[in-house]
């Protein structure tokens, strides 16, 4: 599928590629660290949630997952509930030990979920005083680069929130471990951790910066989406609006093929051919949403194709592409701004404590999205020093967008049609 998703935002811009051998291996260089990139975040960040409540000797955890991630456990055995295996992996990854004494474990217990998740509940039976000490060891195995973030509290205390990774897989919580209560700094870096490994935002930024020639436009750019994707994040966070988390997922695809294929289309004057074919893609998903029920909501696709031929015949010149950027990247960042919140949702943003951590998760999300756009901005200027021609600069640009448009389309229809 993604072969396929590449060869249609590609073939356009193929035509004007030269045959030198310098021109070849510039093309195999570009494409092979793409290629290997976007194996690697073939889906989204591999995370999990856990909630635990702490009272006197009784340790409660709850966790979710969402269902596409437990299948990085393994094949199942034949008639093996998903919900069990992933009951049965963390009774046996997942350790609670307090004043030094390990807690007894109950047997886990499968919980209601949501469409597209599992839930978990751990229970445990604990000494009734003394520091708490949380193992978790849950898959990190089978993915290094795993995040786990937990909620904890204790009786009344304010609620502390951790996170686990591959590196600190044990926590101390009261006693001599660190201070109970949701802090500023926890959420930044859950912030700056998002953006690190989120590569659907950053594969958007990327696609985005491409057709920048001055530092002018960046900054529009960047405002434009912190505006959209800030007053999207506030809106879910406090209730106003509630995401569809799998389609707000497929969505973030969409807006990275469709910018990386506005790239093409400037370029190469393909756009009206890149705008029927984006439409025609979105006729089909139609129909098969008609037909099997799987995928998006028809008034999603219908709406997703009128907005690809209007974007994409508009944007026939570089320079009319990049007067249209700032609104774009405003409206993209709405889309964003929804994915992150799904973040914050699923950790349980405490409302007592609401504006800290909005504030404080938006601080690093803002971090990380100017850590990005620096590094590629300084990239891009190596680029351009090194570049032997102008051709081969435009070669370069075409090859990236060809590969990130690709990369979109793979996620926005894997993500559409995952269950």
């Amino acid at each position: 599928m993604e072969g396929v998703a590449r060869t249609a935002c590609g073939r356009a811009q193929w035509r004007r590629v030269g045959t030198s051998r310098e021109n070849r291996s510039a093309i195999v260089i570009v494409l092979s660290l793409l290629l290997v990139a976007g194996a690697a975040r073939a889906h989204t960040r591999s995370q999990s949630f856990s909630a635990w409540d702490v009272r006197g000797s009784e340790v409660i955890a709850v966790f979710g997952v969402s269902a596409y991630e437990a299948t990085r456990l393994g094949p199942f055995a034949v008639g093996t509930d998903a919900s069990a295996a992933l009951g049965a992996h963390l009774a046996a990854h997942v350790s609670v030990a307090r004043d030094g004494k390990a807690c007894s474990a109950e047997a886990p217990r499968t919980l209601a979920a949501r469409t597209g998740t599992l839930r978990v509940e751990l229970r445990f039976s604990c000494v009734a005083a003394g520091a708490l000490h949380i193992t978790n060891e849950a898959f990190f195995d089978a993915a290094p680069s795993h995040v786990h973030y937990a909620r904890v509290r204790i009786e009344t205390a304010p609620a502390a929130d951790l996170i686990f990774t591959a590196s600190q897989r044990v926590r101390a919580i009261g006693g001599d471990g660190p201070e109970m209560g949701a802090s500023f700094a926890a959420y930044v870096r859950l912030g700056v951790e998002h953006i690190a490994g989120g590569g659907d935002h950053v594969a958007f930024l990327v696609a985005l910066l491409l057709l920048c020639r001055r530092l002018r436009d960046v900054v529009f750019l960047v405002t434009g989406f912190t505006l959209g994707h800030s007053a999207t994040l506030a809106l879910a966070v406090l209730g106003a609006v509630r995401p569809d988390a799998p389609v707000v997922e497929a969505l973030v695809g969409f807006t990275i093929a469709l910018v990386a294929a506005e790239n093409v289309g400037v370029r190469t004057g393909a756009e009206k051919t890149l705008a029927i074919t984006a439409a025609a893609g979105l006729a089909v998903l139609a129909v098969l949403r008609a037909t099997t029920g799987a995928g998006l909501p028809l008034v999603t696709l219908v709406g997703l194709a009128l907005f690809s031929l209007c974007s994409l015949r508009l944007a026939r010149t570089e320079a009319e592409a990049a007067r249209m950027r700032p609104l774009l990247t405003l409206l993209f960042g709405l889309v964003h701004g929804l994915g992150f919140a799904s973040v914050l949702l699923e950790v349980g943003l405490p409302r007592e404590r609401i504006a800290v951590a909005l504030l404080g998760f938006n601080v690093g999300v803002e971090l990380g999205q100017l850590a990005v756009v620096a590094s590629l901005w300084t990239a891009a200027g190596f680029v351009v020093r090194r570049a032997g021609t102008r051709h081969d600069f435009g070669l370069a640009l075409d090859a990236v967008s060809a590969v990130l448009c690709g990369l979109g389309l793979f996620w926005f229809v894997g993500r559409s049609l995952s269950p």
